[in-house]
Formats: structure tokens, sequence, C-alpha cells
């Protein structure tokens, strides 16, 4: 939790969370200083201890739940105003990471009282300056101005609160703003060691797993509509609380709160995470490489959630380790070994969890075996011997210092009150915070020591030149994968059942699984599926839409619909209420008429706004050049605007009789049960849930693709209709004017996930355009390289399922770089076609796809859908174990016969969508060349 604010009138400079080596080293969320008083005023006044009279603080809480914190400072005639949103990254779902941080980006964009710009005009000629900042646990906003002008602060925020236009052409603008920024983190190589860390420490489904600015494909995805739901969701009075210290009243402040802010309606109850599991086991390693001459070490310890009680305690400790030049790193390693030139430590406690980190700088011909040892030294001896007396005092002294220096500031008091109102439960922990430093003993340092620095909980990260010879560190112990213990039974009514206990957590997991989809749709039938499984829980035999809500959100559960079924996750002694109302939701829905209704309007209007974009476009074409317009794997699958609008409840009611049925199910039970209890539950949950007399079938599919493709065919996006797709065209070209990119899809028909060459296909996707960072062929050359795009890479075994899926090469590129970035592509392809792959890009991509598979199968959903996939593909319930023995036997040679075999380029189709008119042509190589 260690910040640093930037601002300069009239800028916006969004501030992150960022790695802790890029942060000041002090506890930068400042505290209240050592006399802080407090007299703490709720619309039921609470006096405060006695002992503090110096700062006075007021409470109140609006009708709307808005909460208002006020300090006055009078003296200096200035307010400055803080408002902090209870969301951040953490509240962000799987494919719409970054979202948090855009919406932060579009608050400054339009609001229904203030045009695009006016926020930064208003505040300059008030005479102020406002910033706005988002991190894994909040977003804020602040206005510092003069007294005399601190509404026009509450004029803005008020307005902005539910009021946000969302211009799309200004979304479109903004989101590029927003990927340059992410463009800068990603240069950093730095910024990419911490990123790597913190994901091995958290893993993959923890919501600190992934980084604020967003996954730069998640964040080219996410549409106005996913946004204006995140808002929706997340903007409202009883979700913030607002800071306001300087030169004003508590009556005043309140009176001028419920004038900007009380006609403002409460929104929905706030629904976030108050824990999240962390199933990491260490010591593991990650490496980066950067064009700089030196060595830099980074090492993340698993720490504490806000609010801990050894919090403290680590923090002394990061003080005591890593803070200025008396630390024990620096004078051990910089001063008296001379094996670093420079050092730091710390602790990071945020709400779901924390870290305890180190940094250094290595000196220059210092080997990372010998700096490694040393600095283990430096913590055992803390560990073994503990910390001085002198040390103690010292670094309490420099907190408690730094505390009161930091309430010369209006904004960093504000800033400081914010942060624990909305990180630790409430603004009394800043002025808590200094008797908690003081409590702390120098057996609670060495304690804390030799409880959290250990090697199996640390990731520790390397960021080397990219000279550097191939790592000798120990990459850590492979995971050794074994089989999973699933029971396994098919129900009267043919329904397959997959039992896995997993006790420990109180957490039960259940998904069923049908097999549907558009494929099965007939030409009039275009989005039945999808329309479908999003109305499964709009009302069912025995509950309406509001009461399946209201008893989820009751008990903290999880339920969630799609065309391919029913998920429900739920605490273990919720697990009746949890299969009850999956059952009910799978086999029951109505189909309500007027849910129905107004699901068509919804997705009319999401039809309508896709057109918006330029991916959905090219994905469009793409998928009737690969299938054949006729084809129904051909067509979207949210349907066309005359089939959404014909459809009607039944023929809902048909596509449900027609599908989800029990011979077609297959469910999976993963959390802490007893496996013969469970199947008694699910066996009295389905028992009214009777097999069809009529067959199950299954289209079928012959795809094929010609052996060569020739010409093009022009759209504009007005004329574009996919049903006038060519097949046989070798580019497809759809003219978007207004766009500045150009979506390039390069694809051809790829494999069904039972097929033989999938194990090695899927090594050569990590080599060729799929693994992390810029270390496969596609990022290196065509965004590191040749610096074309942020975002590019190529796969063929992502899409493969029970039909044929499609190899994708992707760039969003500039249109004059068009043809530079098709044929870069094109020459990638033939090198792995041709050419074999290194020693090292083998071991390289075998290490890493055995390395990380565990972190897909770390939550008990997570695990369910595995269990689905294993039955449904026939892999097997050792799957597991044979995943990394068939990884293991990819060969150079298998990499090269599969590349040849499924990536011929005279099959490919180059579908490209935006400003085609401005593509212009290679220029001719000189001759002789």
């Amino acid at each position: 939790m260690r910040m640093s604010i930037m601002r300069a009138p009239a800028q916006r400079r969004p501030f992150l969370w960022e790695s802790p080596v890029r942060t000041n080293l002090i506890r930068a969320v400042l505290f209240t200083f050592v006399a802080a008083a407090v007299i703490a005023c709720t619309l039921h006044s609470q006096e405060a201890p006695p002992k503090a009279r110096a700062l006075d603080v007021h409470e109140h809480v609006l009708e709307n739940g808005l909460k208002l914190v006020v300090v006055n400072r009078p003296g200096v005639p200035l307010v400055s105003t803080f408002i902090w949103y209870k969301v951040g990254s953490m509240d962000e779902v799987p494919g719409q990471t970054g979202m948090a941080h855009f919406l932060e980006h579009m608050m400054f964009k339009g609001s229904r009282n203030y045009k695009v710009g006016e926020v930064d005009k208003v505040t300059v000629r008030n005479g102020g300056s406002n910033n706005a900042f988002t991190s894994n646990d909040y977003t804020g906003y602040f206005f510092d101005l003069p007294k005399s002008r601190y509404k026009e602060g509450l004029k803005i925020e008020s307005d902005r609160m539910r009021h946000l236009t969302l211009d799309l052409a200004e979304f479109d603008a903004e989101k590029k703003v927003v990927q340059s920024e992410s463009d800068i983190s990603a240069d950093d190589p730095s910024s990419q060691l911490w990123e790597r860390m913190s994901g091995q420490l958290f893993g993959p489904a923890h919501p600190y797993s992934h980084p604020v600015l967003g996954w730069p494909q998640d964040v080219e995805d996410i549409s106005r509509r996913d946004m204006r739901l995140f808002y929706d969701a997340h903007y409202h009075p009883n979700h913030a609380t607002i800071v306001m210290v300087g030169d004003i009243s508590s009556e005043e402040a309140l009176a001028s709160i419920k004038a900007h802010f009380g006609d403002i309606p409460r929104g929905p109850e706030l629904q976030r995470p108050e824990s999240a599991a962390i199933n990491f086991k260490g010591p593991r390693t990650v490496e980066v490489r950067s064009e700089a001459d030196l060595i830099e070490f980074g090492r993340q310890y698993l720490g504490v959630q806000a609010g801990h009680k050894d919090a403290a305690a680590l923090d002394v400790l990061g003080m005591i380790m890593g803070n200025g030049v008396t630390s024990r790193f620096y004078r051990e390693l910089v001063e008296k070994q001379r094996l670093a030139t420079a050092v730091a430590a710390g602790n990071s406690d945020q709400i779901l969890a924390g870290s305890f980190w180190t940094w250094a700088q290595l000196t220059p011909g210092v080997e990372r075996e010998q700096f490694s040892a040393a600095l283990e030294g430096v913590i055992k001896t803390v560990v073994d011997e503990g910390i001085t007396a002198d040390e103690l005092t010292r670094t309490k002294n420099r907190f408690l210092s730094d505390l009161v220096f930091s309430q010369e500031s209006a904004s960093d008091l504000a800033q400081s009150l914010g942060n624990s109102e909305t990180v630790y439960g409430g603004w009394r922990h800043a002025l808590e915070y200094p008797d908690l430093i003081r409590a702390v003993t120098a057996s609670d340092v060495q304690r804390v020591a030799g409880q959290y620095l250990k090697g199996e909980r640390a990731v520790t990260g390397w960021l080397m030149p990219e000279s550097a010879e191939t790592s000798t560190v120990p990459r850590g112990e492979e995971p050794k994968p074994k089989a999973l213990d699933v029971q396994r039974h098919v129900l009267s009514n043919g329904m397959t059942v997959l039992l896995l206990e997993r006790p420990g957590l109180p957490v039960v997991s259940v998904q069923a699984s049908v097999r549907a989809g558009r494929s099965g749709e007939a030409p009039s039938e275009h989005g039945l599926s999808s329309l479908t499984g999003s109305l499964l829980d709009a009302g069912t035999r025995d509950f309406s839409k509001q009461q399946i809500a209201e008893t989820m959100q009751g008990i903290g559960a999880n339920l969630s619909t799609s065309d391919g079924g029913v998920g429900v996750r739920v605490l273990a002694e919720h697990t009746d209420i949890g299969l009850n109302m999956l059952s009910q939701v799978l086999v029951h829905p109505t189909f309500p008429a007027d849910e129905v209704e107004l699901a068509k309007q919804q997705t009319l209007a999401g039809i309508e706004a896709a057109r918006n974009e330029t991916s959905w476009f090219a994905r469009a074409a793409a998928a009737a050049a690969l299938y054949g317009p006729a084809n129904p794997l051909g067509r979207s699958g949210e349907g066309t605007p005359a089939s959404v609008s014909a459809f009607k409840r039944e023929d809902l009611q048909g596509w449900h009789q027609r599908y989800f049925r029990p011979d077609n199910c297959i469910l999976a039970a993963v959390g802490d049960f007893e496996s013969s209890e469970m199947l008694k539950r699910i066996e009295m949950q389905f028992k009214e849930w009777k097999r069809p007399q009529t067959p199950l079938e299954f289209p079928e599919f012959d795809l094929k693709r010609p052996d060569k493709l020739e010409g093009e065919q022009v759209f504009s996006i007005k004329n574009f209709d996919a049903t006038r797709i060519d097949p046989k065209r070798k580019r497809i070209l759809i003219d978007y004017p207004q766009k500045d990119q150009v979506v390039v899809r390069l694809q051809t028909l790829g494999i069904t996930r039972d097929n033989p060459d999938y194990y090695a296909l899927l090594v050569m996707d990590n080599i060729l355009g799929t693994s992390p960072g810029f270390t496969d062929r596609f990022s290196g050359k065509l965004r590191d390289e040749l610096g074309l795009a942020y975002s590019t890479y190529a796969n063929i075994t992502g899409g493969s399922g029970i039909y044929k899926g499609a190899f994708l090469g992707y760039i969003g590129t500039r249109a004059e770089n068009v043809e530079l970035a098709l044929a870069t592509m094109y020459e990638l392809i033939e090198q792995i076609r041709t050419e074999s792959v290194s020693d090292q890009e083998l071991i390289d991509a075998k290490d890493y796809l055995k390395g990380s598979f565990v972190f897909g199968i770390e939550t008990t959903g997570q695990l369910a859908g595995m269990l689905i996939e294993m039955q449904r593909y026939n892999l097997g319930f050792d799957y597991l174990v044979k995943y990394a023995n068939a990884v293991d036997d990819v060969t150079k040679e298998d990499i090269q016969r599969v590349a040849s075999k499924y990536l011929v380029p005279e099959q490919m189709v180059e579908v490209l969508a935006g400003p085609v008119t401005k593509i212009t042509p290679l220029p001719e190589a000189p001759e002789g060349e």
C-alpha cells in the first residue's frame, strides 16, 4: 500500500498501484500524527478517546448511504475533497480486466452537465487541481480548490456519479490512451518482472493476479456496454466515501454534500469478495530479459491482509531490512560486501492479500547465486538473532515522525483517512496506526521474519540482460501431478455425475454442462441458443427471477447460466440450497414472456452496438469465410435483428426441451463434501428429470478448405453481409474509414480437441504466438522488434473442441503497416514450417506449459470444468499425469511436421477490417536484393 500522488493543474495523470520498486519506501499512505485528535460525529454523534484533541474529525452518513468524513483545518483557505469508490481491479471479472482503470479515464470524458474537457477547464479556472487513481482495491478522485470554489468539485463529482455519458467516439479514443499507458508498462522490463511475480504469488484465479491496467486483449475487447454495466454496478452513493479536509466546518460540508448528492438514489448493496484463496507453494522463479546490461533482483513473500495483527510488525521489519542506509540489506549487501548498488524492502498489505518484498540492483560482475546466498544470510541473522533495541527505537521514531510530517498537507490527510476507510474498514485506523507501531516489540519482528520470510512463501524474480547465458538458477521443483480420485456415476435418467472431494476450504462448486450451442441452429434459429441460455435464471417453476437473485445473494453464492449449462459456487453449509437452485434453473425454466421480450431488446441493442466495433466485423467475416456462410459455425452466436425479433417464448421452450435433457448433461461437483452424501443429494434434486424418448442427435460437418484461395472481396460497414462472404477469396476487406487501426485476422481451419497432434500443436503455439510476455515469435518480432502493435498472437489449439476450431494469427495495426505485418506473419509461419525450433525454445515451451498447467485447476470451479472436459473428450481422470508426459514427448521434428501439415499459407484467409482504403503496398526491394 505504497503510493505517491503526482498531480498538476488540469493534467490527469492516473496513478496506480505500482511495483514496490517504483514507490516511496516509507509508508506513503499517510497516516495521522501521534497527537491526532478525533471527534467522530455520525448521525448519532460519538466521541473519540479523550486523549486525542488536535484534529476535528466528523463523520456523517446520508440516507442514501454516502459516507462523509470532514476534518476542519482552519488557517489556509483551501479544501481538499476526495471521493473513494469501493471498486478496483479486484472487482473485475475474467475477460474484463482493466475495466476499473479504463472507467476512471472515462469519468473525465463527459457527463450530463459537463462536456469533454470541461472538468479540467473548470478546475483551472477556479485555481485548483484534480486527479484520479485506481488500485486493486479502490478507485478515487480528488479536487484541491480554494475554499470559495470547493463546490465546483462537488458539482462535477455528483454529476458523474450517475450521469456519465460514455460517448462512443470518446470511448474508442480513450481506449487508445489506455492502451498507450499499457505500452509504457509493457515496455518497462522491471514492471513486467513484478507483474509476473505477482501473478505467480497469488495465482491466476486470484483477483490480484492481473495488473490494474488489465490484460491487453481484455482491454481491447471491452465494449461500451460492458463498461456501462460495470459503471451501473459500482458507482453509487452507498459504495462511496467523501473525505473533505480544509478550512470548512462539519456543518457547512454536510449541507453542501446533501445539496449535491442527497437526491441521488441508493444503489444495490455492495457485493465484494472479503477473502480469496491463495494456494501458493514455493519457491518459484521467474525471469525477464532486458536490453540493459545489468541484473535486477526481486522477491515477493506471501504476506498478510490489511488489518492483520502482524501487519505493523512486518512494516517495521521492512524498514529495518531495506529502508535507507542504516538498513540491514544496505549495510551488508551494498556497503560491506559490495554485491549490490541499491536495495529496498517493505510490506504491502491490501484488502484480500499482501506481500513482503525485497529488491536489489546487483553490482556489475556479481553472480546471482553469490548475491542470493548473501541476502539469505542477512535474513537468517534476523531470524536467528533478532534485532537490536536501538534498531527498533530508531525505526519507530522514523515511522512516527513521517506520520507527523504527513499532516502538513490537507490533501495527504484526506488521502490517509480515505484509504483507511476503504481498505481497513474505517478511517479510525489512520489514528490507531501510531499505537500499533509503538506496540511492536523486538520479538514480534523476529517472529514475523521467521514466519513469513520462508522459501515456500516466495517468488523470486530476475531481470537479466538479453545477452546473458541461459539461467542456471533452479526453476523450483516441477509440479508432480497425480491422477484425480474422481467418482463417476451415471444416473437412471442418463445424466453423468462426476464427484471430486476437496476438503480444506468450505467451498463447493457444481457445474452442469449440456452440449448445445449454435451448431444445432437452423437458419431461422440464428441466435436462439444464446438467448435461451441467457434466460435460464429469469424464472423457474418454483422461483421468480427476483427470488433466485435474492436467494443466491442471501447466502453469498454465485449462479451462472449460458447456452452450455448452469454453474453454482456456494459455501459448503449451503450446498443443498445451491443444488436446488441449480436444478431449478437447469431443468425447470419458465421463460416468462415479459423477460423474453426484454432479453430480445437487449440482444438487439447489443447487435447494433457491435457494429461500432471493427473487431466484430473481422470476426464475423472470418467465421463465414472459414466455415461457409450457410454453416451455423460460420455465423455469430448472437443472431441477426431479423432472427432475434422473430423469436417467441415457445421457440426458447422448444430449444430447451431439445438439448437440456439428462442424457446430454455432465454434472461435476468439486469441494468440501463426502461423495456418497453428495451423490444422494444430486439424485434427490434431479429425480424428476426424465430422459426423453426421442433420440439425441447432433449435426456433423465435413469441413475442408480449398487448396488455394484467390482474389479479394470488399465490403463497407454499411453493406457488410456475412452471408455474402465467398470462402474461396484470399482477402476480405471491410472498410471502416472512421477507425484508426486495421484489425488483421489470418486464419485457416484448425483441429478438434481429440486430434492426436494436439500436444505438438500446443507446444508449437507457445513458441509461435502464445508464450507469456513477449517471448513468443509473433510478439518478439511484430511487437518488440518492429513495433507494429501492442497486441499480437497466434494459436491453433485455443479453439479446438467437438468441431474443428481455427488457426488465428492476429494483430491490430495502422493501415500503413498492414502489408508489413502480414508479410512478417507469413515469414514467421514459414520459418516454423521449414526450420527446426531451437533447443532452448523447446525447453522453455515445455517448462511453461507443464508448470503453468496447475494454475488452471487451482479452484473448485476450475477443477469442475476440467472434469467435464475430461469426460467430454475422453481424456481420462489421470489426464494431469498424461498431460505432462504428452508435452514432454513432443520433439522438434513433431513441431515442424504439424506446422507444415496444418499451417498452409495458401489456405489462409486474410480478413482486414478498418480504414482499409489507406492500406499501402510494401515498397519494392531494390534490385539485386
